[in-house]
């Protein structure tokens, strides 16, 4: 019986550790994001970085320069700009990870992939791999979410200043 309440007791512990997220980071933690854009017209590669300091929720854009080689060689990670989140923008950065986790009932030909590294400061904890091709279908509508690209335009808000 013992086990029975241990398991039911941790059970919620066990399937919430495979959904990492942004605010449950602690401090010292930091998730980056490759985000990768592709079709018809474009092919675009961002780079960007949460971390949590001091409590506070920092979020970071780089340019990063390869060296093309038969395994691509970072050269370069150059820090575009740095913003304080609220936490409204933390949250919504869980329900953009929340969509792109889940299915989708249209397609487009313009497809995204996010590579999403969790990093304690013990080095590195998880790694997960989104795909969506749904053409961002439905992001709009969604009013708690926060895209990386809003916030990357507001970093570009602050720097013109």
């Amino acid at each position: 019986m013992k086990q029975l309440f241990a398991f039911l007791f941790l059970l919620p512990v066990m399937l919430q550790a495979g959904r990492l997220g942004f605010s449950q980071m602690e401090n010292g933690d930091r998730i980056e994001v490759t985000l990768r854009s592709t079709g018809c017209f474009h092919d675009n590669t961002s780079y960007y970085g949460v971390r949590k300091t001091k409590g506070a929720y920092l979020f970071t854009e780089y340019r990063i320069t390869w060296k093309r080689l038969p395994t691509p060689e970072m050269v370069e990670k150059k820090v575009l700009g740095t913003l304080t989140l609220t936490a409204q923008e933390v949250a919504g950065l869980d329900a953009l990870l929340a969509f792109y986790r889940g299915k989708k009932s249209v397609g487009s030909t313009t497809t995204v992939s996010l590579v999403v590294e969790y990093h304690e400061p013990g080095g590195l904890v998880g790694v997960e791999k989104l795909w969506d091709e749904s053409g961002g279908w439905g992001l709009e509508s969604s009013k708690d979410l926060v895209t990386f690209y809003q916030l990357s335009r507001r970093l570009e808000g602050t720097a013109s200043r």
